[in-house]
């Protein structure tokens, strides 16, 4: 098993490194932090709440361009190439596929969840509040795109179908306060939780949020049987 988790981790590394465009969505939410910063301090900004609503934008952005994005793009060219089916065919279980897929982007996820707030100047007070609110939402976004991977039978198809998911979770966070019906609608969401702490930030509170949580939770559950469905499916074919 741990020879077949290392070769398939080093197939996802040499496709990144080959791939220019891969490595290019990985490096661009880092510029795109920065720009946003340097625009702000330009226009006078640079207030707590100008960090946060930069955050809000940021980070979520970063997640999916440089998370989410990639793996539809790796498991969409390995399917055209017939890579998933010799690996399967080869013995290669999907359990052991969908673990080796989740590695990069979970260290990508870290890093990001380190670096944004960093390059953004914001402190981070609580920083378990911090970590399991990212890390959950991150990890759905990871299945939600994961899925889409699955599901999609090409590159332009991958890359068609995860461009309103990009944009949905972008600014979901921007449209809680516009309206009370969207703001429902974002509670509901699987960044209901996200927007939750960054619009409350210091007055954050998890009774408050529980259904934004209970939501979270909802979505995390049925992401993971509809990506372990996928996988039996195609182990059967």
């Amino acid at each position: 098993m741990f020879k077949r988790m290392s070769a398939l981790l080093w197939l996802r590394l040499q496709i990144i490194f080959s791939n220019k465009s891969i490595l290019l969505q990985i490096l661009l939410p880092f510029a795109f932090a920065y720009f946003y910063k340097y625009l702000f301090e330009t226009q006078g900004g640079g207030g707590e709440m100008e960090a946060l609503a930069l955050l809000a934008i940021c980070l979520p952005f970063s997640l999916v361009m440089a998370v989410g994005n990639p793996i539809t793009v790796i498991l969409s060219e390995e399917k055209e190439k017939g890579n998933l089916r010799t690996l399967l065919l080869s013995g290669v279980r999907g359990s052991e596929y969908l673990a080796s897929t989740l590695v990069i982007p979970f260290v990508l996820t870290l890093i990001i969840m380190g670096a944004v707030p960093l390059i953004l100047g914001i402190s981070i007070e609580n920083l378990v509040n911090y970590g399991v609110i990212v890390f959950l939402t991150s990890l759905v976004i990871i299945l939600t795109y994961l899925f889409l991977g699955l599901v999609t039978r090409s590159q332009v198809e991958a890359q068609v179908i995860s461009l309103p998911v990009m944009l949905l979770v972008a600014f979901l966070p921007m449209l809680a306060n516009l309206d009370k019906s969207l703001g429902t609608f974002v509670d509901y969401s699987f960044m209901g939780l996200f927007t939750d702490y960054v619009t409350k930030w210091q007055a954050f509170s998890w009774n408050e949020a529980l259904e934004s949580l209970l939501a979270l939770a909802g979505w995390l559950v049925l992401l993971i049987i509809c990506n372990f469905w996928v996988l039996r499916r195609r182990d059967r074919m």
